[in-house]
């Protein structure tokens, strides 16, 4: 497959990170128990072609000096300088190439973002997923990782995706088994796949041996017949896993169909027809990484039924995406309808200076449909047009446009200068108790409230919330004791009043002493005729948007403890599924366009001080099974220091379980050989009786 050199690795990586408790969720659904399907018939694509309308014809546009914009309404043009734009009231959004998010800008006299020509390279696919010099037609797709691709890049995949050859490929695609597939496919390893699949063809090679038997009566249909088997209690089990099969292999052959037509899958991965195995399990998640689904690689949910969906549209949806991101730095917003989705029956308002009531309104999107209103475009085909009319100039592309006016609550109270900016992270469902019984055995413990963040604005007596984001708490993680063994701790998360004082672009995440050696390392394919090798896991240390830290984080001080640092941090992650459902070592992680979104509309609305990069000279090595592994950090991050810190208040949560505060004490892993008398302790040292939480080891904040 084109593109990074170690993508399939990275997806690979994260599988085997991320999947244990995806396969135990897998199993807890039924994936293997799905409703019978009907009796058996070919795989024969009977799915009407969707319906593809020409794509318009637009004036091609010229390139845009420096300083220039064109300014939109209604679909018309019109060339201006960016002054001119902003004086008459319009809103100027940067669509070049060479756009990065506010916190990775240099500043006046500038201080250099080191990590902004990585974040624009990667944006532009001129770097692969490690940073070095991409391959020619490679792509990323980072967006689900915070780097959404830029406009030259989209309108490079439309052309592709628009090719005659290629969209006769998609209507080749067996829709009718996606559509009638109604279960969920997660590769968990090689046998797994392959018995699965020889099951299914086991099965279906016995049910027609059955019928035919029965077709010997020439009164009996091959309805009746297949009717009659399940009729037959020993035989009823064996027809419905058939069916199942049947259903599950259509499927996958299905979407394997629709990853070739992509080219994400390929005849040199040697992936096997109707087997749901690594190769196509690495080109679904690539695909899920394309369309920015946050997804686990399965084939079910979300991803299958987007797979359904025609690719024009997911086009269309990549484009207003982009837009959001653009339109969010440049017009300084960060309201987009969250919080209208945790209070469904009881919206927030806030009110005016009149008193009247008005709804917290989700301004991106509206920003975003004012834009595409300017730009005209309301279809796939109107953005394919607008791509190609300034073919010529997206790179330096700027369009200015009447925006949605801004809440009144954006005008800071009378007497101030700035936003009165306060977040609140609500802790959720909150289990301190140990996470396995006394035989050894973990068990799930079931949480109702998720943790989530909350951004306020406080304006004439009103806190105002704007949006309302999933993040993660700690929980029991493994630690290494100062007597060489690695035992289980609870990672607390602080709760009670903090301040965001510091905000770190490109943070760099430090191993403490306590990280197992052994979770440092990861095998990475660095040259394709040696194969996968062992190498220390640098991109976890940052900077970079693979950073235990993300792209950004807020540092949490305690002001009453002299801005005491307890190593607790809001910050952005790639671990999308750990925000879904699983903790962390204590920090609040953000997916990272959100974290993004978070520090930028703060920075916009708060007065700092731009600290600029912050220099760092460390070298460490270690030892694992005789081999010595080294790596050096160079710099912290890019710092700026708030004049006004944000208040955060964490609040305590529900407190579930038995055990009412948390574990301090180190406590011995379950079926681990400890040696003889441990300095540490086990489960039953703790007081605790009750099971722990629903995860798995993880690395990291």
């Amino acid at each position: 497959m084109p593109g990074a050199k170690i993508r399939a690795v990275l997806v690979r990586r994260h599988s085997r990170r991320w999947f244990p408790l995806a396969g135990i969720a897998l199993s807890a659904l039924g994936c293997r128990h799905h409703k019978a399907g009907p009796p058996a018939t070919p795989p024969i694509p009977t799915a009407a072609k969707p319906a593809r309308p020409a794509i318009p014809k637009r004036q091609p546009a010229p390139s845009l000096a420096a300083g220039e914009t064109f300014a939109y309404e209604r679909g018309v043009a019109k060339k201006i300088p960016i002054a001119d734009a902003r004086a008459a009231g319009l809103l100027d959004v940067d669509l070049g190439d060479g756009w990065a998010p506010y916190i990775l800008q240099d500043g006046d006299p500038p201080k250099p973002n080191a990590y902004r020509e990585t974040f624009v390279g990667l944006a532009n696919d001129r770097l692969d997923a490690d940073g070095d010099p991409a391959r020619p037609g490679g792509h990323n797709y980072l967006e689900a990782f915070g780097i959404p691709p830029t406009l030259s890049v989209l309108a490079a995949r439309a052309e592709e995706d628009v090719v005659p050859a290629r969209e006769a490929c998609y209507d080749a695609v067996d829709r009718e088994g996606l559509e009638r597939f109604t279960g969920e496919v997660g590769f968990l390893d090689r046998d797994r796949s392959k018995r699965d699949y020889t099951e299914a063809l086991r099965d279906a090679d016995w049910l027609e041996k059955e019928i035919a038997a029965r077709l010997a009566d020439a009164s009996m249909t091959r309805e009746a017949a297949v009717e009659a088997l399940r009729a037959d209690p020993k035989a009823r089990g064996r027809v419905d896993r058939e069916a199942r099969g049947r259903a599950r292999v259509r499927a996958v052959r299905a979407a394997q169909a629709r990853l070739l037509c992509e080219g994400l899958l390929s005849p040199r991965s040697r992936f096997v027809p109707g087997t749901y195995d690594l190769p196509t399990h690495e080109a679904l998640a690539g695909w899920e990484r394309k369309n920015d689904i946050f997804g686990w690689g399965f084939l079910g949910g979300e991803t299958l039924g987007s797979l359904l969906r025609p690719t024009r549209d997911l086009l269309l949806d990549d484009f207003r995406r982009i837009l959001a991101e653009r339109i969010a730095d440049a017009a300084s917003i960060v309201e987009d309808g969250s919080i209208n989705l945790a209070r469904r029956r009881n919206p927030p308002t806030w009110r005016d200076e009149s008193g009247a009531s008005h709804p917290v309104p989700d301004l991106i999107d509206d920003h975003v449909n004012a834009l595409l209103g300017a730009l005209g475009v309301a279809t796939a085909e109107d953005a394919i047009a607008f791509l190609r009319a300034h073919r010529a100039g997206l790179d330096g592309l700027h369009v200015a446009f009447k925006a949605p006016t801004l809440p009144a609550y954006y005008q800071p109270d009378s007497g101030a200068t700035e936003m009165d900016l306060v977040a609140e992270i609500d802790r959720g469902d909150v289990w301190y108790d140990f996470p396995f019984d006394a035989r050894g055995k973990p068990i799930v413990q079931r949480r109702e409230h998720f943790p989530h963040l909350t951004l306020f604005v406080k304006w004439h007596g009103q806190k105002i919330p704007l949006c309302w984001w999933r993040t993660t708490v700690g929980s029991w993680r493994s630690e290494l004791h100062a007597d060489g063994h690695v035992y289980f701790k609870y990672k607390n998360s602080d709760v009670g009043p903090r301040m965001w004082k510091e905000i770190v672009a490109a943070p760099v995440w430090i191993p403490p002493d306590g990280t197992p050696v052994e979770d440092l390392l990861t095998r990475k394919v660095l040259d394709r005729n040696v194969g996968p090798v062992t190498v220390v896991k640098t991109d976890v240390m940052g900077p970079g948007y693979q950073s235990a830290y993300g792209l950004v984080m807020g540092i949490h001080v305690d002001s009453k403890r002299g801005d005491f640092d307890n190593q607790i941090r809001t910050h952005g992650s790639v671990d999308y599924t750990s925000i879904a459902r699983r903790f962390s070592h204590g920090c609040h992680r953000l997916v990272n366009n959100r974290a993004v979104r978070l520090f930028d509309f703060v920075l916009r609305h708060r007065a700092y001080r731009r600290v600029g990069n912050v220099p760092m000279n460390l070298k460490k090595h270690f030892e694992v099974d005789g081999q010595t592994y080294r790596y050096a950090i160079k710099t912290r991050g890019y710092y700026y220091e708030l004049e006004n810190p944000v208040p955060v208040n964490v609040l305590e949560g529900r407190i579930m379980g038995e055990v009412k505060k948390p574990v301090t004490t180190f406590v011995r892993k379950p079926g681990i050989d400890y040696g003889p008398a441990p300095a540490v302790g086990d489960a039953a040292s703790t007081a605790v009786t009750a099971p722990g939480p629903e995860t798995a080891p993880e690395l990291g904040p």
